[in-house]
């Protein structure tokens, strides 16, 4: 059955510097650190429900950083004890996506540059990593913006699954976390086993992407029974032009279920379970990449 999700009219994305030093003059730590066309975007929205800056005591905090993660431990201890907090918050209606909350993450990352501070993105409870050269001015939604990544179980050794079994297990469930800020429901994918993990992992990320556009545009949007995912939307989500992959488009099976989560299923022809889909069913490409750099200047 087709699919409704309902786009809000604006959408909220927040973000925390946490530092030790006190924050001064925000817009000039904007001004000095940031692209000389951001800075200017930056600057016009600060004071302003695109980029509210607020201030306060940790121990007064309105944002719990005690459970945050992150690739590098030394600057989650960090952020779990940092004396200070200090907030960017954009509330924006929804056709300023993605630049909006671009915006917002950059100006960010310079506060936390100008205080020696850790940036963490509240939507994942994440610390943000540094930005790799030569992608700060780019959107790109591989670029930690929906927080799905493959889950531990067979590096841990607590799944004993057979490398070959097709449906050996069902320990993996991913999820993102993020698309919300984007005016859309989150995605997930659901009894998946250990060795389809990373094929798993792309069908959402291709999913995240396709359904991006909607994000745009507030009101009810009735999706396909089955959406077709194709070739450029993965191209699209490392921000690459050229298709990924040649033959015809996957389709996928969305269901609803929460009003703000779908999930992700074969299509309703396949006769097979899930993990026979995933194993027999994608394009080779969708097995084997983890991650790439983009090639090009996604506008945002």
């Amino acid at each position: 059955m087709p699919v409704t999700i309902t786009v809000p009219e604006e959408t909220t994305t927040g973000f925390v510097i946490a530092a030790d030093k006190d924050p001064g003059d925000l817009a000039s730590a904007v001004r000095q650190r940031l692209p000389a066309s951001f800075a200017a975007a930056v600057s016009m929205c600060l004071g302003t429900p695109r980029l509210i800056t607020a201030c306060h005591p940790a121990a007064d905090s309105p944002w719990d950083l005690s459970e945050v993660t992150g690739a590098d431990g030394d600057d989650v201890e960090r952020a779990r004890q940092a004396t200070r907090h200090i907030g960017v918050t954009t509330v924006l209606p929804v056709g300023d996506l993605p630049s909006g909350p671009h915006l917002a993450r950059a100006a960010a990352r310079a506060i936390a540059e100008s205080l020696c501070g850790v940036p963490v993105d509240l939507a994942l409870n994440e610390v943000l990593p540094v930005v790799p050269f030569g992608r700060f001015e780019e959107f790109v939604l591989a670029d930690n913006w929906i927080g799905a990544s493959l889950p531990p179980f067979r590096d841990s050794g607590r799944c004993p699954a057979e490398e070959d079994s097709i449906d050996g297990c069902a320990c993996v469930r991913l999820t993102t976390r993020g698309l919300s800020r984007f005016g859309l429901p989150e995605v997930e994918i659901a009894d998946v086993a250990c060795p389809h993990d990373l094929a798993a992992l792309n069908v959402l990320r291709t999913t995240a992407q396709r359904l991006l556009p909607l994000g745009r545009h507030p009101g009810e949007h009735t999706l396909p029974a089955e959406l077709m995912l194709t070739g450029i939307d993965f191209a699209a989500y490392w921000g690459h032009r050229d298709p990924m992959w040649d033959d015809g488009p996957v389709p996928v099976r969305l269901t609803q279920v929460t009003p703000h989560r779908l999930g992700i299923r074969p299509p309703a022809g396949f006769p097979g379970t899930l993990n026979e889909w995933l194993w027999d069913d994608l394009p080779p490409i969708l097995h084997e990449l983890l991650s790439c750099e983009p090639d090009h200047a996604a506008p945002a």
